[in-house]
């Protein structure tokens, strides 16, 4: 009876094996069998777990590494690899070019993952179409989309992992934005600098791209640069064993300094000059879960990818309006924040991104101060999920509390400050989900009327906006373009307050 071979390719250094598509891949990944820990710190039981990591994964040079399997006549748990380099890469155009070892081949319908490299700064996973020629020992091949399906057969993995210092690239893009060190964190995590000043890690080339984030490779010249290319494993800053958890939340937040202008015509209070000012601190998670059994139908059991994290927001908002001001309709951009997490399913890298804009807004209505200083922290999360009874659904996670001292509002009027996070996750170079937070602080006031005593009431709140996006397909799970029908959560508590106030 005939077998289809599923070929994979993984990068340099790294174990790959052929595996029979009737089998799965499970079957046949070979891997060290003694315990991982993923870059995340999380351990994980088994050669073929998540997070696990070959011992021989170590740098490759200038270019990305990896290896493709190919058919064997009698398979074995050791399976049958071929190691490649990838010597350029042009997702835009569907080609690439691969260098086997000395005496191998590259043969259509190979599977190939790489970890990110400069010639695939979010990583690279495709099928060679054909090989159309070869020179100096390279393969010049085209080539067609592969799904996770395809790469990772029968498979069952489940991880949401904290993005640590050396997986982060932040950008301030406000005046009066700093990033603030992480304790602990030596210089490849970033260092406190000024606006205009991005926090280069020590080392790291050009980290001075302007703009927002984008998730093409075109951006690898800017603040991505300093990402861990394919087949290399960062060194940790330190170990994770021997921190207690507190100190390991600490190495994994990040801290923003802000102190923002407010819009023209915001003047200073009698407790302070008009401003936002506090501390952001955000550590974010990336997600991802895959789980596939045997059986004949192709498509997974579950599936996610998203982002979340636990934030904090030490507000200080202090301004008196006569009139009106407004930052604008489009908020006003804070810091971009870069980051990307490898997930090793055996020798297989699973490359999960994220592209994090956070933002502030402030518009006010009529004659109000607002001197308020608390302090808001909760957590959420973003993304999609997938079953097989269900299709796909938003994933949406939101808490929320905010605690302070009585604020002072006065006049009769509203004035709302708001800081926003706007996400995209992506896996590999292909856009999955995005979703936007908002935790906003709103003060409103009323005069006396009919003899009774002014009113005034300071509240806090949140929205979150999911939506899921067409290649979402990549997980091998053809679905229709759901952007136009986002799913949002809304909350507001009222903290503080007095008197009656008008409905809004």
């Amino acid at each position: 009876m005939a077998v289809s071979w599923r070929r994979i390719a993984v990068p340099a250094a790294a174990v790959g094996v052929l595996v029979p598509a009737a089998l799965g891949t499970h079957a046949l990944l070979s891997g060290p069998d003694k315990p991982r820990t993923s870059s995340a710190g999380i351990p994980a039981a088994g050669p073929t777990a998540p997070g696990a990591v070959p011992d021989d994964a170590q740098a490759t040079g200038p270019e990305g590494g990896a290896a493709v399997a190919r058919p064997s006549d009698a398979p074995s748990p050791s399976g049958n690899s071929v190691s490649v380099q990838l010597s350029s890469y042009d997702a835009h155009r569907k080609q690439a070019e691969l260098k086997p070892s000395a005496g191998k081949t590259v043969r259509s319908g190979d599977v190939v993952a790489a970890a990110p490299n400069r010639h695939a700064p979010s990583g690279a996973l495709f099928k060679v179409r054909k090989v159309t020629g070869a020179h100096d020992g390279k393969v010049r091949v085209t080539t067609a989309p592969a799904t996770l399906s395809e790469l990772l057969g029968d498979q069952n993995v489940d991880q949401r992992a904290a993005l640590r210092p050396g997986e982060i690239s932040v950008k301030p893009l406000s005046s009066g934005v700093t990033v603030q060190k992480r304790p602990g964190a030596d210089s490849g995590g970033g260092t406190a600098t000024p606006s205009g000043e991005p926090g280069t890690p020590s080392g790291s080339p050009d980290a001075t791209a302007s703009g927002s984030p984008s998730p093409s490779a075109s951006d690898s010249a800017g603040v991505r640069t300093q990402l861990v290319p394919s087949g290399t494993r960062r060194a940790p800053v330190s170990s994770d064993s021997t921190l207690s958890p507190e100190a390991r939340k600490a190495l994994t937040t990040l801290r923003l300094g802000l102190n923002v202008p407010l819009p023209k015509g915001v003047q200073a209070t009698t407790k302070s000059p008009a401003r936002l000012s506090g501390e952001v601190s955000f550590r974010p998670e990336l997600i991802f879960q895959y789980e596939k059994r045997g059986g004949l139908n192709l498509l997974p059991q579950r599936a996610a990818i998203g982002l979340g994290g636990s934030y904090g927001y030490g507000w200080q908002v202090h301004g008196k309006v006569r009139g009106a001001a407004d930052t604008g309709k489009i908020s006003v951009p804070i810091a971009a924040v870069t980051g990307r997490h490898v997930f090793w399913v055996g020798p297989v890298p699973v490359v999960v991104s994220t592209e994090v804009t956070f933002t502030y807004r402030f518009n006010a209505d009529g004659r109000i101060v607002l001197d308020a200083d608390q302090r808001t922290s909760g957590s959420f999360a973003v993304g999609a999920k997938y079953d097989r009874s269900n299709g796909w659904k938003p994933l949406h996670e939101a808490r929320q509390q905010t605690k302070g001292a009585t604020p002072r509002v006065e006049g009769a009027a509203s004035a709302t400050a708001r800081i926003g996070a706007r996400a995209e996750v992506f896996l590999y170079d292909t856009a999955g989900v995005g979703g936007e937070l908002s935790v906003h602080l709103t003060g409103r006031a009323a005069g006396a009327t009919d003899g009774g005593a002014p009113a005034w009431a300071l509240s806090a709140g949140y929205d979150l906006k999911t939506e899921l996006m067409l290649q979402l397909k990549i997980f091998g799970i053809q679905i229709a373009d759901l952007r136009t029908t986002p799913f949002a959560l809304h909350d507001e508590r009222k903290l503080f307050g007095r008197g009656k106030l008008p409905a809004a």
